[in-house]
């Protein structure tokens, strides 16, 4: 994309938001943002080759409350489009696995959610096209970086098709809260999301369910350890789809599966009980034989405010281990045995 068409971009983003303004101040029952995301990066050595490229994410967010709305009581409704454009450095520079950053796809712009939630007491359901990683696989620390992997596990994400950016399908997600600490959530997904072109703007939502659906469920525990707040997730995933044997591509098999752990842990507190320093794990592991990402392992640290709490500010840094399938690694010499990704934001 050239300067000229991303200073047009930005000028339309500007003049939305003014738009957003006015929105707001007519109409408190609605919730209309513009977001824009511009990354460049930079490859000085290794990899593919030498060279830089930026990268862009313009988001369209409309939320409705429908009880404020005057509709009915506990709905939501959410719409969100996407625009991406710029270069794909993962493919053109680095060749990583994990790729490094969580906002690249080229130059597109597309539906990437429209569902509705509703709340039944303890109960919440959630029906539409949905990015399963806005429920699943999420950890409050490691959000904040930008390498995809701190986001949705590899172990999903390099293994089996997923409802995840950019290319989300129809899906259903419930869950239920046993104790103000204890919750469970699962989820049913259209196992092979449709691919976003450049006329079908994201609509394309490929329901054939005898080609195989994805189920995943997690638990979630939130408790005090040492008097500090602490978050726990474990979560099983299954994809009921038939794939190529990555060993033997002439050989089909039929099923995929894994299992995470997550943990959020603060580690110290400031004066006014906010945390100042906590700590993240991840935990993935598929046992599939012909799993791409048979072992994940990521942790890190998340400073809250080192310059000062009147700031919003922040600082970490993350380490994110992929190893591959070491029967892939034998019979294939371009496969390597890991990839290890290290960040600091």
């Amino acid at each position: 994309m050239t300067p000229l068409r991303i200073i047009k971009k930005m000028l339309i983003i500007f003049l939305l938001l003014l738009q957003t303004l006015h929105v707001s101040a007519q109409n408190k029952q609605d919730h209309f943002s513009v977001s824009l995301t511009q990354d460049f990066a930079g490859n000085m050595k290794g990899g593919i080759k030498s060279g830089y490229a930026q990268m862009g994410l313009i988001q369209f967010n409309l939320d409705v409350d429908t009880e404020k709305a005057n509709w009915w009581q506990n709905g939501r409704w959410k719409i969100q489009l996407q625009s991406t454009y710029g270069h794909q450095p993962t493919n053109k520079l680095t060749g990583d696995a994990q790729v490094f950053s969580n906002i690249e796809h080229g130059n597109y712009t597309y539906l990437y959610q429209f569902w509705y939630r509703h709340e039944l007491g303890r109960t919440t359901l959630l029906l539409g096209k949905h990015d399963m990683n806005t429920l699943f696989f999420t950890s409050d620390y490691a959000g904040h970086y930008i390498n995809s992997s701190f986001g949705i596990m590899p172990v999903a994400s390099l293994n089996v098709p997923v409802s995840i950016f950019p290319s989300t399908t129809l899906g259903t997600a419930f869950s239920y809260r046993f104790t103000p600490g204890l919750k469970i959530r699962g989820g049913i997904y259209n196992g092979f999301p449709g691919k976003i072109t450049r006329t079908n703007l994201g609509t394309d939502l490929n329901l054939h369910p005898s080609r195989g659906l994805f189920y995943i469920g997690e638990a979630q525990w939130e408790t005090e350890f040492m008097k500090m707040p602490g978050k726990y997730k474990m979560g099983l995933f299954y994809h009921g789809g038939t794939f190529p044997h990555r060993c033997n591509p002439q050989v089909s098999h039929t099923g995929a599966s894994g299992f995470y752990l997550l943990i959020d842990q603060a580690l110290s507190m400031n004066s006014k009980e906010q945390t100042r320093l906590g700590s993240f794990l991840q935990l993935g592991h598929s046992p599939d034989p012909c799993s791409l990402n048979d072992f994940y392992l990521a942790l890190g640290f998340h400073y809250n405010a080192p310059w000062g709490m009147d700031h919003d500010n922040s600082l970490g840094v993350g380490l994110a281990h992929a190893s591959t399938n070491d029967r892939l690694e034998d019979r294939n010499a371009d496969y390597q045995r890991c990839e290890t990704a290290i960040e600091l934001t």
